[in-house]
């Protein structure tokens, strides 16, 4: 099993290697920056911005959902169904689940992160990330990915209850978290919705946004795991497993 990890983590940064590469290699061009005028300071935060790109809402949403999915599938054995079935505290058994979930995100979201403070720091000098504060904000998105992923999969995981489908589960998720991205960028442009959270970076790297800002995002993000917490658990512990 330890093994399976470590393929599975050493595939996954390769992957957000590789992503982000392709997705920086204009922004790192010398020649293309002196013709458009445009600062250090200022290809940070286009490489970081929310719109597109590595660290966008469309990368969270439409790109890094199905790795994320992949990843939760096979970083842990599955679940004991033996286990299920004569537990006695399906609630702590949830938990436990909940606890897998939880790692495997935190994990993702690090990876991520660490991606892209690695390149980042290699390709631009240290006083530069200093000065827009850019290790702490990136701490700040992984907490915010995190809770985001972590929702994600309770989500994941309470279609795959609901469907005693791996194959359904995904790709509903998957079709869910598209719609909810497509839905807020046509429909709800101008109103909060869920995924609007994920703009960390560009907010704090452009001080558009407060510590107080980043507890209002964290406390929504919250709200949002608690509730397919109480959703996914009321189903679990009613769930009848034998098929």
């Amino acid at each position: 099993m330890k093994i399976k990890r470590s393929i599975i983590i050493i595939i996954t940064i390769l992957f957000f290697t590789i992503v982000w590469f392709v997705q920086n290699s204009n922004q790192r061009d010398i020649p293309i920056l002196k013709s458009t005028n445009l600062s250090l300071y200022d290809v940070i935060v286009i490489m970081n911005n929310s719109a597109f790109g590595y660290s966008s809402i469309q990368a969270y949403t439409l790109f890094y959902t199905v790795p994320f999915i992949i990843f939760l599938n096979h970083f842990f054995l599955p679940e004991n169904l033996i286990n299920i079935i004569r537990g006695a505290d399906r609630e702590r058994l949830y938990l436990r689940r909940l606890t897998k979930i939880m790692i495997v995100a935190l994990i993702f979201s690090f990876i991520h992160s660490g991606i892209n403070l690695l390149f980042t720091s290699i390709f631009f000098d240290y006083s530069l990330l200093k000065e827009m504060n850019f290790i702490p904000t990136c701490l700040f998105n992984t907490l915010g990915l995190f809770l985001f992923y972590t929702s994600v999969g309770l989500m994941y995981e309470l279609i795959k209850d609901i469907s005693n489908s791996v194959g359904i589960s995904f790709f509903l998720t998957i079709l869910l978290i598209s719609g909810l991205f497509f839905f807020e960028k046509l429909i709800m442009n101008q109103t909060w919705g869920p995924l609007k959270d994920l703009v960390i970076y560009n907010k704090m790297l452009e001080k558009k946004w407060t510590v107080t800002d980043l507890l209002y995002t964290y406390f929504r993000q919250f709200l949002i795991v608690g509730f397919f917490y109480l959703i996914g658990s009321f189903v679990y512990k009613r769930k009848d497993f034998i098929q």
